[in-house]
């Protein structure tokens, strides 16, 4: 038997490291920590490689921050990373319309929030005459977000009086990159709490930001080497194979490792996507409200990444949205990475005016958000793709690839449809010693960085709170304490 109660954390992606950073933090904790992970590093989706050709770290997946990602940011800062990222001043992204080109989308970073108003109808992608309509959302945005968590985001839309041609010349867009999802696939909750927490609070919360060192050296290194400093326990190529259950409690992990007996006063944190977590569950289990739930939430939306290494620079903007358009986004990983040609041009200030937005860079990185269409499209043909959406930026963008590397997730997400509110399981489970985590778990939010991290401290939060407050504490020598 344990000499002190262990929690177990099935999954080191961001949910994973955020619940074993907030159960590590107070080094009175009457608890070990133990991180189970089946590849042989951290980080799930949040991940990065070497590419030998252009010799260089590549992110597996061009990631986007917001300002207003408090859960991420707070974990950041006690990973001692934080100066990682970098935040525009305000809401600047150059978006490319087939009818009108490329304008950008420009919303002060104040917290008023007529200035999101403000930006919104300053958008010259849309006849003024549709942007209008952009004054609509706010005044349909529902108190509760489970109100409208039976209407899709385009009925949403719809109902909230915005045209066609700003839901598919605009929204969509926003949508695909959130969500992962078509505005006709994703529950309108999702949209609203996005709405809420971003661009309708001000200016000042919808501020993008990116990483300019890799994923990598900005959460997983310096994680593991807190954890180090902790004492909590990371063991990868560790798969979870099955749970055994009795009595309503988790009393054993099988893994690829061995078996794993848990004491009474142990418990799990299962950080897993939900086709993962479907997979482990003992049978007596299958019809348990938990994992029918969970298995109604095992469809996946993929994502396809793509990097590319030119042999000589291209010219396009820090990062550039295409709507109606197989490509969405594009992004300038030289400037991103403060590495712009020649080495000597300063560092590029967002906050001053200038003639373009054009940036030079021979390495660019693209994503397609629910990626099924182009997800078996060979590298070449991808590559031309790629080619076409940057000559649509500048036409003098004809530099040839020198490499490719394109990343095919397809299981980026899961699919939060409408009623996914009454699906995701909150942190506390039926099962006494299981707590959920990961893209499943109740956060309002679609499947981001950012709901991970949040679905990862609240699981913390319930033991703990659990542990403080429940008819049997636990002492820091293991036994078992009655209020």
């Amino acid at each position: 038997m344990n000499a002190r109660p262990r929690i177990y954390i099935l999954g080191g992606g961001l949910s994973g490291i955020a619940a074993a950073e907030r159960l590590s933090r107070d080094p009175e904790s009457p608890f070990d920590v133990v991180l189970l992970e089946a590849r042989p590093h951290l980080g799930g989706r949040t991940g990065s490689y070497f590419d030998t050709r252009a010799r260089r770290e590549i992110d597996t997946g061009q990631h986007l921050f917001l300002s207003c990602y408090t859960g991420t940011l707070d974990l950041l800062d006690r990973l001692g990373t934080r100066a990682g990222l970098v935040f525009f001043d305000r809401l600047y992204i150059p978006l490319w319309d087939p009818e009108r080109g490329l304008h950008p989308l420009d919303v002060p970073g104040n917290k008023s929030q007529l200035s999101a108003a403000g930006g919104l109808l300053q958008y010259e992608g849309l006849p003024f005459s549709q942007r209008l309509a952009f004054l609509s959302i706010a005044r349909a945005l529902p108190k509760t977000d489970s109100d409208v968590d039976h209407l899709t985001a385009h009925e949403f839309l719809r109902r909230a009086g915005q045209p066609d041609m700003v839901i598919d010349r605009f929204w969509e867009l926003v949508i695909l990159s959130a969500t992962n999802l078509p505005s006709r696939s994703v529950s309108a909750a999702i949209l609203v709490r996005i709405l809420k927490e971003s661009l309708l609070a001000g200016g000042h919360a919808a501020r993008p930001g990116y990483n300019a060192v890799p994923l990598t050296e900005l959460f997983v290194l310096p994680a593991l080497r807190l954890f180090r400093a902790r004492s909590v326990s990371v063991r990868t190529k560790t798969r979870i194979t099955a749970i055994s259950e009795t009595g309503g409690r988790i009393v054993s992990l099988s893994t690829s490792g061995g078996e794993i007996s848990l004491s009474s006063e142990d418990r799990v944190i299962t950080a897993l996507p939900p086709w993962s977590f479907e997979k482990i569950v003992p049978l007596s289990w299958q019809e348990t409200p938990l994992v029918d739930r969970i298995n109604r939430l095992s469809y996946a939306s993929p994502i396809l990444s793509i990097h590319i290494h030119y042999d000589r620079p291209v010219r396009i903007p820090l990062i550039a949205g295409f709507h109606q358009s197989p490509i969405h986004w594009v992004f300038n990983k030289d400037a991103m990475e403060q590495r712009l040609i020649p080495e000597t041009r300063p560092w590029f200030d967002w906050s001053r005016d200038r003639e373009d937005d054009l940036l030079p860079t021979q390495m660019v990185s693209a994503t397609v958000s629910g990626a099924n269409t182009l997800l078996e499209t060979p590298d070449d043909e991808l590559a031309d793709l790629v080619g076409a959406h940057l000559r649509l930026l500048d036409p003098g963008n004809t530099a040839s690839p020198k490499g490719i590397v394109a990343v095919r997730d397809r299981f980026a997400t899961p699919v939060l449809g409408t009623g996914q509110s009454s699906l995701r399981p909150e942190a506390r489970t039926s099962f006494e010693n299981l707590f959920m985590a990961g893209d499943t778990a109740d956060t309002g939010l679609p499947a981001t960085m950012e709901s991970a991290v949040r679905a990862g401290v609240a699981a913390a939060e319930a033991i703990l709170s659990d542990t403080l407050a429940g008819s049997s504490r636990i002492s820091p020598a293991g036994s078992a304490i009655s209020a």
